[in-house]
């Protein structure tokens, strides 16, 4: 391989690497979205054990909890909003929602809970209380927000 070609792969490869892990500070966006009012209820404000989701859930209208063995699941009566609960992943999910801010909205309330800037993307890396977590927020077939921690 010529030394040209190799510091082009390189030099490109640095550009990359960079722009993966640069937060690119945001204006705040207000948070008027009620699942990622209950995400921060029962995600952000529980992390990083999670411990108390439960409860949150229920003040969220999550009237029951179902345990499978390596996670609990709950909606709400009409069915609305969902969350899905472990020791490692909080889920919350509603419908698909017109609203071109959610994500935007999602970030700005991690930013309020994490030690290190968040990303203008997702899916972001967040630090809670000294744990690494990935953010994501899946628009395919509804609105998933999704706080998994990174071990």
């Amino acid at each position: 391989m010529s030394n040209t070609l190799f510091r082009t792969l390189a030099l490109s490869s640095l550009f990359v690497l960079a722009s993966c892990t640069t937060a690119t500070p945001t204006a705040p966006t207000p948070v008027t979205s009620k699942a990622i009012e209950a995400f921060i209820d029962i995600c952000l404000k529980t992390a990083p054990s999670f411990a108390g989701s439960a409860e949150a859930a229920k003040r969220n209208g999550i009237t029951e909890l179902v345990d499978m063995g390596f996670t609990r699941i709950g909606f709400t009566a009409d069915k609305n909003l969902s969350v899905q609960l472990s020791e490692k992943e909080c889920v919350v999910a509603t419908e698909t929602q017109s609203d071109d801010s959610l994500t935007r909205q999602l970030l700005s309330a991690a930013q309020i809970y994490s030690q290190t800037p968040v990303a203008d993307r997702v899916p972001s890396k967040v630090r809670i209380q000294d744990n690494n977590f990935i953010l994501q927020h899946d628009r395919k077939g509804g609105e998933t927000y999704v706080l998994l921690r990174n071990k």
